[in-house]
C-alpha cells in the first residue's frame, strides 16, 4: 500500500467532525487518485490452520432438569409466541384455536425469546437495538427496553434475572429483569449464541465454533470452562437439553477445520453434535450426522424432542423441511416440508410449531402422521418483493438451480457475514469467505476482481461452488467476460438486489454514542497521516477499488498475482484476514504478513495499539 497524501486539509477536519460525530465520512469534494503500486515480493508464508484445541477437562454435572433454551418461538402455557426478524416483532397465537391473538412491534431485528416461570412475560433480544425487550403477555403490549450491548442473541431467564448472549460483545450479560440494571457483563470466547438455562447452570454455544461454555450462575455468575464438542463445527445458534438432562444437542454445520485445508463436497456437511453433561465431553456416539440421513439436507438450526424424548424433530432452515429422527436407532422417521427458512419449533402433545422465517406463518406439524396439518399466518413481512425474493433465495438450498441441495449462500455468509473460513474450492486458489455488507459499492468482484457485475459472481458461485444449475436458464455464462449478465435472470436480479442491500455490521467497538474511542481517535489520524502506507484504503469506501500484486505473500496453491482491495468497513467481524486466511489477526497482518501490509516496524506498540483500535471501528 501507499501512504495517504494529497488530503487537503480542509478534507481533513471534515473527516475528524464526521468520525467524532460517529457517521460515515463524507466524500470529499476531490478526491486524490492513486496509481496501483506493485508490492515487492517476499516468500510464501504457509497457511496458518485452526488448530483443534484439547481444553482441560472439565467436571461432569448432574443431569440438568426443567431446562429453558433461547429460541425463535416459544410457549407461554396455551400461546405460542414467535419471534419475527423482518417485521420487527412477535406474535401471539392460541394454540388451542390455532388463531392469532396480537402481533406486538418490539424494535429492531427480534432473534430470540424467553418466557419467565409466571408465563406472565416474555423476553425478547433485539439485535439491531442492541437491548432486551420485555412484553407484558397479559396486557399483550411492550413493558420496557433494557439496552445491554451489541447485538445480543440469546436469551434465557429464571424469573429473577436475564442472560442475554451477547454475540459481538463476547460477553454473558445478567439482566435484572425487575430494576433493568446489568448485573453482570461475563467474558466468555468468541460470538455467544445459543443458551440453554437449568437450575444454577448455563451452556453457551459460539457461533462459528463447535465449543460449548459453561458457566455458574447461583450467584455471582462463573465461567468453568469450554469444551470442544465439534472441533469444526459452525453456525452453532441453538442448544437443547434432552428430557433426561443428560445431553445437550446443538444443531450446526462441520467444516473440516482439521484438514489441510477445506473443500467443499469433502469437508463439509450438516450434524447435530452431542455434549454429555454428566462427563462435559462431546459425545461422538450419539452425534447425528444428518447427511448420512438426508443427503440434501441444509443448515440444521433448531431441534425439538418429542413427548417420550426419543425422537428429536430437527428444522433444516436451507432445506424448507423438518426431519423427524429416531434416536435410538439414528434414523430417519419422516421429511416434513414446510415454509421458507424454518428457523424455530416448539413440540406439544403430538404437535410441532415450526416458525418460517421468509413466509411469516408457522406450520403446525402431526408428529405421528409426519404432515402439516394447518398453516398459520403470523405477520406479513415488510420486505419489498424482489428483496424478498432474493432473501429466499439466499438461504435455500433445495432448488436445483441454486445447489446440490447440501448449500446455501447462506452457509458460508450467515445475516451476509462471514464463516472465519478458507475454502479452496476455487479456480483460482485458496479464498477466504467475505462478509457482504456493501459489497454493492465495491466493484470489481472476487478477491481477484476479475467479475464486473454482481450478478456474474453470484452466478459463478452457484454454479462452481454449490454445484447448482444457475440462474441464468438459457444462453451462455462467462463470468469474466465484458458482456452484461443483469436482466438475463429474473431470480439472478432478485438475489443480487437483496445481496447489494446488506450492510456492514455496526462495530461493537465504537463508544456508546457511536463515536471513536480516544484510542481510536489517534489510530484514525495516524490511518490518515500517511505514515503506515494506508492509501490503499482511502475513506468514504475503504477501499481504492484497484488490484495489487501480492504474489510474494500468497499461498503456494496461488494462481493470481493480483488482488482487489477489500474495504475495511466491518473488519471487526471477518477475520481471519487476507485473501487466504493467512493472518488470525489484525496485529498479524501489520507484523508478519508483507512488505505492503506489515508497517509495524515504524510504529511504536501504541500506535500499533491505537491503528488497531480505529481499524476494528470501522
Amino acid at each position: 500500500m501507499k501512504g495517504l497524501r494529497g488530503l487537503a486539509a480542509g478534507g481533513m477536519l471534515i473527516l475528524l467532525a464526521a468520525f467524532r460525530a460517529g457517521e460515515a465520512s463524507p466524500i470529499p469534494q476531490a478526491q486524490p487518485v492513486f496509481e496501483p503500486t506493485p508490492t515487492v515480493e517476499i516468500s510464501p508464508i504457509p497457511l496458518q490452520l485452526t488448530p483443534i484445541r484439547t481444553p482441560e477437562a472439565l467436571p461432569g454435572l448432574p443431569p440438568l432438569l426443567d431446562s429453558q433454551s433461547s429460541k425463535l418461538l416459544a410457549l407461554a402455557g396455551e400461546t405460542l409466541v414467535t419471534v419475527n426478524s423482518d417485521s420487527d416483532s412477535i406474535t401471539l397465537v392460541d394454540t388451542t384455536t390455532e388463531q392469532v391473538l396480537a402481533e406486538i412491534p418490539v424494535g429492531a431485528d427480534p432473534r430470540s425469546v424467553a418466557i419467565t416461570p409466571d408465563e406472565t412475560q416474555a423476553l425478547i433480544t433485539l439485535r439491531g437495538d442492541g437491548a432486551l425487550a420485555v412484553v407484558d403477555l397479559k396486557a399483550q403490549a411492550l413493558e420496557k427496553v433494557i439496552p445491554v450491548g451489541h447485538m445480543p442473541y440469546g436469551v434465557v431467564t429464571e424469573g429473577r434475572r436475564a442472560f442475554v448472549s451477547g454475540l459481538a460483545d463476547d460477553q454473558i450479560v445478567v439482566v435484572d429483569l425487575e430494576t433493568g440494571a446489568v448485573l453482570y457483563r461475563v467474558a466468555v470466547p468468541d460470538a455467544p449464541a445459543g443458551l440453554v438455562l437449568s437450575g444454577d447452570w448455563l451452556l453457551s454455544t459460539h457461533l462459528y465454533s463447535g465449543a460449548v461454555t459453561l458457566l455458574n450462575v447461583q450467584r455471582t455468575p462463573v465461567v468453568v470452562g469450554s469444551v470442544d464438542v465439534e472441533p469444526d463445527g459452525n453456525l452453532a445458534s441453538v442448544i437443547v437439553l434432552s428430557p433426561d438432562g443428560r445431553r445437550a444437542y446443538i444443531p450446526q454445520t462441520r467444516t473440516g477445520l482439521a484438514l489441510v485445508s477445506l473443500q467443499y463436497m469433502q469437508d463439509w456437511f450438516p450434524v447435530v453434535g452431542v455434549l454429555d453433561v454428566t462427563r462435559m465431553a462431546g459425545d461422538r456416539d450419539a452425534r447425528l450426522t444428518v447427511s448420512m440421513l438426508d443427503q440434501a439436507a441444509n443448515m440444521p438450526f433448531d431441534a425439538a424432542f418429542d413427548d417420550a424424548g426419543t425422537t428429536l424433530v430437527l428444522v433444516l432452515a436451507g432445506s424448507d423441511a423438518v426431519a423427524v429422527i429416531d434416536l435410538d436407532t439414528q434414523t430417519l422417521r419422516a421429511r416434513i416440508p414446510v415454509g421458507a427458512n424454518p428457523r424455530g419449533i416448539v413440540v406439544e402433545n403430538g404437535r410441532a410449531f415450526v416458525l418460517n422465517a421468509l413466509a411469516g406463518t408457522v406450520s403446525v406439524l402431526d408428529l405421528a402422521a409426519g404432515q402439516v396439518t394447518h398453516t398459520i399466518p403470523v405477520t406479513e413481512l415488510p420486505l419489498d418483493p424482489l428483496l424478498l425474493r432474493g432473501k429466499i433465495l439466499f438461504y435455500q438450498a433445495g432448488a436445483p438451480t441454486l445447489s446440490d441441495g447440501a448449500i446455501s449462500c447462506a452457509t458460508c455468509h450467515f445475516d451476509g457475514g462471514a464463516d472465519g473460513r478458507t475454502w479452496i474450492n476455487f479456480r483460482s486458489g485458496p479464498r477466504n469467505t467475505p462478509a457482504l455488507g456493501g459489497v454493492a459499492a465495491l466493484p470489481p468482484y472476487n478477491w481477484a476482481g476479475d467479475m464486473t457485475e454482481l450478478q456474474d459472481t453470484l452466478e459463478d458461485q452457484i454454479r462452481n461452488v454449490m454445484l447448482g444449475d444457475g440462474l441464468i436458464e438459457s444462453g451462455e455464462f462467462d463470468p469474466t467476460r465484458d458482456h452484461r449478465d443483469a436482466g438475463r435472470s429474473a431470480d439472478l436480479d432478485a438475489l443480487t438486489a437483496y445481496v447489494a442491500s446488506l450492510e456492514p455490521w455496526p462495530s461493537p467497538y465504537r463508544e456508546a454514542d457511536g463515536s471513536l474511542s480516544e484510542a481510536a481517535e489517534r489510530g484514525m489520524r495516524l490511518f490518515l497521516s500517511g505514515s503506515p502506507n494506508c492509501g490503499c484504503h482511502t475513506p468514504p469506501l475503504y477501499s481504492d477499488l484497484q488490484a495489487h500484486n501480492l504474489t510474494g505473500a500468497a499461498f503456494s496453491l496461488e494462481t493470481y498475482e493480483s488482488f482487489d482491495t477489500p474495504t475495511l468497513r466491518g473488519l471487526w467481524a471477518t477475520a481471519p484476514y487476507l485473501h487466504d486466511g493467512v493472518a488470525p489477526t489484525l496485529e498479524d497482518v501489520l507484523t508478519r504478513t508483507d512488505p505492503v501490509h506489515s508497517v509495524a516496524s515504524g510504529l511504536t506498540a501504541q500506535q500499533l495499539a491505537d491503528l488497531i483500535a480505529f481499524l476494528l471501528s470501522l
